[in-house]
């Protein structure tokens, strides 16, 4: 049952997949809407009561600037903190292009904050996220995603890993595999040290431009960027069922990430709160949010140099007690701060802003 305030809402969706299966359809309002019984249509000119834009959306369309509708733009990803001008420009003139948008030819920064000021509210994915929002919209809320799709595995639950098995567990899509290639000295030296596996669930292809465009295939990125590490990597086409089935197998889980990216530097702490669902203690870069949520948790998981990298892995390799120190503190963190009726609360909240 919804919120007593609500009604069952008929919610017109400019989706990043015409299907709602991209995660950040079904992890997001696509899952709400589902709870609450609310009904999700992509006819933006249909009978409905709010209208939620996605960062795949025709900023510049007209049924946004002409209905009195409220709009709410679900911002994902931080397209206001792009890497440099040039990248921002060539994004905005491709989809201009290939007809993604409408309108002038400018940086595809500048199409958002237009759209985050036109909004009535803005809902994004980290509390780093929203400071920079909330220059353009304060009504700015912060929603992490759903993960009721994987299922909780209590640490206590797990069947644990035969000694000797070093199987080490990346998860992501394959435009963030240049993570990886931050350690690749340290995971040489633990290939060595310790015959670790790499576990890389992903999708075993890509697209290189605006994610529809030049197919590519990850085996050939994999070797690009990781020489030699490749070798001892398994690549493992994405599901929820084969994420699941790995997890099951490994130690440790890892979240490396380019941290001079800002779009991989301002990500939320959704992967790393995946690997704790699991069940499965994971070390990671130093970002904003894997560092809060760290802290938080009061768990030691990051590493801030190549040292501590091979320092850390080295003892959730070997000491059991250290890997169930970091998987508790990891899910307790969990069930006091994210759970199903907190999300959908949050999204309760923000959607009431908009209709207000």
């Amino acid at each position: 049952m919804g919120p007593k305030f609500m009604k069952a809402l008929r919610i017109g969706y400019w989706p990043l997949s015409s299907n709602l299966q991209a995660a950040g359809d079904r992890r997001r309002l696509v899952f709400w809407a589902d709870s609450r019984g609310h009904t999700i249509t992509q006819d933006l000119h249909s009978d409905i009561d709010v209208i939620i834009a996605s960062e795949n959306s025709d900023f510049n369309s007209r049924i946004f600037l002409e209905s009195k509708i409220p709009v709410v733009l679900d911002l994902v990803d931080s397209y206001l903190t792009p890497l440099n001008f040039r990248e921002d420009l060539a994004r905005g003139f491709a989809k201009r292009m290939t007809k993604g948008l409408t309108g002038p030819i400018k940086p595809f920064s500048e199409h958002v904050k237009e759209f985050c000021r036109n909004s009535k509210i803005v809902i994004c994915s980290s509390i780093e996220q929203a400071a920079i929002v909330r220059e353009f919209n304060a009504n700015t809320h912060v929603i992490l995603d759903f993960h009721e799709e994987v299922p909780y595995i209590d640490y206590s639950d797990r069947i644990p890993v035969k000694k000797g098995n070093n199987r080490i567990l990346w998860e992501g899509q394959p435009a963030t595999i240049g993570g990886i290639k931050q350690i690749t000295s340290t995971l040489l030296e633990l290939v060595n040290k310790y015959e670790i596996e790499l576990d890389l669930v992903t999708d075993t292809h890509y697209y290189k431009t605006l994610n529809k465009y030049f197919k590519m295939d990850t085996i050939d990125l994999l070797r690009k960027d990781l020489g030699q590490i490749s070798r001892s990597c398994n690549l493992i086409t994405w599901s929820t069922s084969n994420l699941f089935d790995t997890a099951a197998y490994a130690k440790v889980a890892m979240i490396p990430i380019d941290l001079s990216i800002p779009m991989q530097s301002l990500k939320p702490e959704n992967r790393l709160l995946i690997m704790w669902r699991m069940g499965l203690p994971c070390l990671t870069s130093p970002s904003h949010a894997y560092r809060r949520v760290a802290e938080a948790a009061g768990v030691d998981v990051i590493c801030n140099s190549m040292d501590e990298w091979l320092q850390k892995f080295g003892r959730m390799l070997e000491d059991p007690s250290f890997r169930s120190e970091q998987i508790l503190g990891g899910q307790n963190y969990l069930r006091e701060n994210h759970n199903k009726s907190i999300l959908l609360k949050k999204w309760d909240a923000a959607i009431e802003s908009a209709l207000s």
